[in-house]
């Protein structure tokens, strides 16, 4: 037979080709593996595969797809070669598949790490792991998310969404922003990038009211920490320094703060703090002067949650020991999160000098939410399963939650409250029969107690104890108002919990009292741990206490119960008292309003008496006799709110008027004081407020002073009234007519009040006033939007 010539491929190679052999062995080991990591990474499938091999500890498969996981070494001399490769398979997704593959893999590092003997670990890794899994699951509002499987509540990763941030619109000593910079949202990774340029950020105050994701937010960043993506994936981009991130909850360590003679932060963090998080997992003793290493390098980030959960006697002690810990290490970044009125009111300390407000959702922002919120409950409801139709379910079902809420206004505006946007979906989704939403928030409220009370666990199979869920809120109720009545009490006994938690004991003797009344044979302790573990509405904390899952449960709770004791009166000495705004508001919405707002007007609480008003002016469930006995107060209600500006102004004190009109006009937005305006606020804006603050501007300043003063200089200016940004040239006259800017610079506020009155007597410029509600906020171009746009009211 005749023997065929070898082809290239068949004759034998020289010795100087072993290296190119070797190369292409190891090129084709690559792709290989990367043909199976298409079949089942991110880049072409679910991720569920690697982790599955190294589960059953088929060890040679798992590094066989991923050996970089098992070997950095190997990660390290084929880097090269597989992004090379990475580029040529999937050349149209370049980079986001190649951060999706490192997502990936670091994922299955987190699986084999849990391989890993824990006491191989060093004492960093191990703490870093027990303060991820203190905070990787998403528990709001203590709701579950399902209705006939076990608990799955979703990972806090699955359905987080970015939080936007605004800064203070005037603050003392302090503005973030260069007055010549555009008005934006920030995020927080965005202030961290920033920190190494600008030290004011190294103490951050973040307020907001309940339900606007404060606590979400330190999780989320404690998580992205604790895992180390902070520098990977979309995070990237930002910058941000490494920190070792710690988590604390005032609630549950106040008492350590204000004891007689309470532990400096390192003790705390070291003591009572890892203390916490070894329960989760032992960790051993900590290094010598490791948390004195990381503060006093700037290498901690100490987050404190929750200021408003002090009780309120001791905000005062916890804040002089908050300050005085961060003027300790200010090398450090400390966060610290709380409700307006309590950070305002009881924050008596030296304040964090850089303070931010989270932003309500956006419409972007909603659906993102919604539609994660879905897919999680959509996965989670089908084992785990990701495939195109459970993408599609969850994405038909959460279309039709965002329609019904963008048709009805009354969900639209509660809509960016993220707690209230969370009670929507569960609501959505546990009506399978497509049933409305509720139309008014305290009705959203009394649906999910419901759901929870009863519909829920009778779906799951579970009896309940009492025999119908109105007797079961009826005994919650109790408690509710029990706990609000201890915000009327004056707090001088250091061991008082507040009116937001409750010990054991006194939980279960009110409960007690409650089940007499109803069913005697009860047994207290078994409804206690039903209404914690089946309910939800009540969680366990540490130390035997107690709390609602949400404050704003507890409020509308103790409301139902003042409706059904038929005591208003109890309301009428507190009105004042600002724990208790949201509870009153709520039970101004299930009754007739109309007593109450005439009694807030007669105890000189018009702010209170104002919004009763607003809110109930949009009920459609009044009856016609009660709708015109709350129009007949309208006038009243307008008296009373503008009383003091008007006092302020016949007395030509024109600083304190400046500063009374830009509180009514950020609450007429419903807005507290100290935030901004956005161009939707003022546009919106209700024009028959507006011509009510400038009349009285006008009326008494003799035309001087007044938005429609302003208005007219505007237009001769040359600015014009469609709602348009004017040019930079008509924006710097008008700016130089109203002695808004001096020589080209920013009139300071307030100095032009004082100082700058006798050099300059700015105060004699026609349209000086008023200044601070759009002067000098938030970046020139807004400033320049905001003013147009309000002047553009037709009426003014």
């Amino acid at each position: 037979m005749t023997q065929e010539p070898k082809s290239k491929e068949q004759e034998p190679k020289s010795k100087g080709s072993d290296k190119q052999t070797t190369h292409s062995s190891e090129k084709k080991f690559i792709q290989r593996s990367l043909a199976a990591i298409a079949r089942w990474s991110p880049l072409g499938g679910t991720s569920f595969a690697f982790g599955s091999f190294l589960l059953k500890q088929e060890w040679a498969t798992a590094i066989a797809l991923f050996p970089v996981t098992a070997i950095s070494g190997v990660w390290a001399a084929y880097s090269k070669n597989f992004i090379e490769k990475l580029s040529e398979i999937y050349a149209e997704r370049g980079k986001k598949d190649a951060e999706g593959f490192v997502e990936n893999m670091d994922r299955a590092n987190q699986v084999l790490n849990q391989k890993l003997n824990w006491q191989a670990l060093g004492f960093d890794m191990k703490y870093l792991k027990c303060q991820m899994w203190d905070c990787h699951e998403d528990y709001a509002v203590g709701l579950r998310e399902d209705e006939n499987l076990p608990v799955n509540n979703p990972l806090l990763r699955e359905v987080f969404v970015p939080l936007e941030l605004s800064s203070d619109s005037i603050v003392a000593g302090y503005e973030f922003r260069n007055r010549g910079e555009d008005c934006q949202q920030m995020q927080i990774w965005g202030l961290l990038e920033r920190v190494k340029q600008d030290n004011r950020l190294r103490q951050i105050a973040i307020r907001a009211w309940g339900g606007y994701g404060k606590s979400t937010l330190l999780k989320h960043l404690t998580y992205i920490y604790s895992t180390g993506e902070y520098n990977r994936g979309d995070f990237r981009k930002y910058k941000a320094p490494k920190f070792v991130p710690f988590l604390l909850y005032l609630a549950g360590c106040w008492k350590e703060i204000t004891k007689e003679n309470p532990p400096d932060l390192i003790e705390l963090l070291t003591k009572f703090h890892i203390g916490r998080l070894s329960k989760i997992k032992e960790l051993e003793t900590v290094p010598p002067n490791w948390a004195l290493n990381l503060l006093s390098r700037g290498d901690a980030l100490v987050m404190f949650d929750g200021f408003d959960e002090v009780p309120p006697a001791e905000r005062a002690k916890v804040s002089e020991w908050l300050s005085a810990e961060m003027q300790k290490y200010h090398e450090a970044v400390f966060i610290v999160t709380s409700r307006p009125t309590a950070y305002r009111e009881d924050y008596v300390a030296r304040k964090p000098t850089a303070s931010f407000w989270i932003q309500d959702f956006n419409q972007e922002q909603r659906q993102q939410f919604v539609e994660q919120w879905y897919l999680c409950q959509e996965r989670y409801a089908r084992g785990g399963r990701n495939t195109p139709d459970v993408e599609a379910k969850a994405k038909e079902r959460a279309e039709s939650l965002l329609e019904q809420i963008q048709a009805r206004p009354e969900l639209n505006d509660i809509a960016g409250n993220v707690l209230l946007l969370n009670m929507m979906a569960r609501f959505h989704r546990e009506n399978k029969q497509g049933a409305e939403l509720p139309q008014r928030k305290v009705e959203l409220y009394q649906d999910i107690c419901e759901l929870q009370l009863g519909r829920r666990a009778s779906a799951r199979g579970i009896s309940l104890l009492l025999k119908s869920i109105n007797q079961r809120q009826e005994v919650l109720q109790v408690v509710a108002l029990a706990m609000m009545m201890e915000a009327a009490k004056n707090l001088d006994d250091g061991e008082e919990e507040g009116f937001k938690q409750i010990q054991r004991d006194h939980l279960l003797a009110l409960l007690n009292t409650s089940l007499a009344k109803i069913d005697p044979d009860v047994n207290v302790k078994e409804f206690l741990g039903q209404m914690v573990q089946v309910s939800e509405l009540l969680v366990e904390r540490d130390g035997g206490i107690y709390q609602f899952s949400h404050l704003s449960f507890q409020e509308f709770l103790a409301a139902m119960e003042i409706v059904k004791l038929q005591q208003e009166s109890l309301l009428y000495e507190h009105l004042g008292l600002s724990a208790w705004k949201d509870m009153i508001l709520f039970y101004a919405s299930l009754v007739n309003p109309t007593k109450l707002i005439q009694e807030a007007l007669n105890r000189h609480q018009s702010d209170l008496a104002y919004l009763i008003y607003q809110q109930s002016d949009k009920r459609l469930n009044l009856s016609s006799s009660e709708r015109k006995a709350l129009d007949g107060l309208k006038e009243s209600v307008k008296t009373s709110r503008y009383q003091q500006l008007e006092d302020y102004l016949v007395a030509k004190q024109w600083y304190e008027a400046d500063e009374e009109t830009y509180k009514l006009m950020i609450t007429a937005v419903g807005k507290d004081v100290g935030q901004g305006f956005s161009a939707k606020d003022v546009k919106e804006f209700p024009c028959d407020e507006l011509l009510a603050i400038d009349a009285l501007w006008v009326k008494h300043s003799d035309g001087l002073y007044g938005f429609s003063v302003q208005k007219q200089i505007y237009v001769d200016c040359g600015g014009k009234l469609d709602f348009s940004l004017p040019s930079s040239k008509t924006w710097e006259k008008f700016c130089d007519r109203t002695a808004w800017k001096s020589e080209g610079k920013w009139v300071d506020y307030p100095d032009q009040f004082f100082d700058q009155f006798f050099k300059n007597n700015f105060m004699s410029v026609k349209g000086h006033l008023p200044y601070k509600n759009f002067g000098g906020v938030d970046g020139e171009r807004a400033e320049r939007s905001r003013e147009d746009v309000l002047f553009s009211h037709r009426d003014l």
